[in-house]
């Protein structure tokens, strides 16, 4: 296993271990600054979905009223007819 894996896994652990960061590093031998380090490089990439949503992709029909698919992380889809990308970003950000 390579050291990004590992740290990043760390990384994992941490954020769902209720420890803090110092008390963390104490129980698995790693210098505080170092697990800050890529603590911030594991949440960079995870900056990608910031919110937790991914990406909306429009379907067409065949009366060509727009539909939109919303997937979440969770695996739970909401798919949405005959409203506008702009009314949907609204409903979105309630």
């Amino acid at each position: 296993m390579d050291k990004q894996a590992l740290m990043f896994g760390l990384a994992q652990e941490w954020e769902s271990s209720g420890l803090s960061k110092r008390a963390f590093c104490r129980r698995h031998g790693i210098v505080p600054s170092n697990f800050s380090y890529w603590f911030k490089k594991w949440k960079n990439t995870k900056q990608d979905d910031p919110d937790g949503f991914l990406a909306l992709t429009p379907i067409k029909a065949d009366n060509y009223s727009a539909q939109y698919r919303l997937t979440y992380p969770n695996g739970v889809q909401l798919e949405v007819s005959g409203v506008d990308i702009g009314q949907l970003s609204v409903l979105i950000n309630l």
